[in-house]
């Protein structure tokens, strides 16, 4: 079974582009690119309805599994987190289990406030892939940032994406993705229906995985429904014994 998402503006880069950095493979033309304007072109628009929608919807962010099913490039084996709802048609997700192999150091030269970090950027989605977002852990609530659930919140903000990986206190988390995952209005519950993923509530643990590429595995074994159920067979004596049958 394959799955289409939806397609994003015509101003993104070229597939074989995209498929670079998914791949982490991130091509020299957008390194050269990459400065700290580049941080600038954020999702801010979509910032202030984010976080009514999160206000409204706290305890409703969940992660999709991809199951064997899905065979597209971009989502095969992929974990996605989806933020809240927004007051717009589309479903927003970020791919979580997909590191690139360059470090925001490489990926953003010019910026000192990147300078020596060795974060490696993550590919969030095929969806505007120059746009960057960063999810991060905080003990306060933060201006300019949308809270996922419990202390994790989300920003699109340049001068807050920077503050999130400079002068890190031990043991906050922090990473950034390049671009989203994107649904059209129906198209992520027909998905569903069709047996294309899995849906989970999300906890910072899974998003913040040391092991993102075992993180897939582990959650489809974990949502996947067990090959062997036990049930009584209907009998017409108390002394019928309980069977025992396989759904394959």
């Amino acid at each position: 079974m394959r799955f289409h998402m939806a397609k994003s503006n015509p101003g993104r880069p070229s597939v074989p582009a995209i498929r670079r950095v998914a791949g982490s493979g991130i091509p020299s033309k957008y390194l050269r690119r990459t400065t700290c304007l580049w941080l600038v072109c954020l999702l801010s628009a979509a910032l202030a309805p984010a976080a009514r929608g999160a206000e409204k919807n706290k305890n409703q962010v969940d992660l999709l599994i991809a199951r064997n099913q899905v065979q597209d490039p971009y989502f095969r084996q992929s974990v996605v987190l989806l933020l809240p709802n927004v007051e717009a048609p589309l479903v927003v997700g970020l791919i979580i289990n997909k590191p690139t192999r360059f470090t925001l150091a490489q990926i953003i030269p010019d910026s000192p406030d990147f300078k020596g970090v060795t974060d490696l950027a993550y590919f969030g989605g095929p969806v505007e892939i120059r746009t960057p977002s960063v999810v991060f852990r905080s003990s306060i609530a933060p201006n300019k940032a949308v809270k996922l659930f419990d202390n994790v919140y989300l920003t699109f903000d340049a001068g807050l994406i920077s503050k999130a990986f400079s002068g890190r206190q031990a043991g906050r988390k922090a990473r950034m993705f390049l671009g989203r995952a994107q649904w059209a209005p129906g198209q992520l519950q027909n998905e569903i229906r069709q047996g294309g993923w899995y849906r989970i509530q999300a906890d910072g643990n899974l998003v913040f995985s040391s092991h993102p590429g075992d993180l897939w595995r582990i959650l489809h074994d974990r949502s996947a429904p067990s090959k062997y159920i036990r049930y009584l067979l209907p009998s017409s004596s108390p002394q019928s014994p309980a069977r025992e049958t396989a759904a394959m």
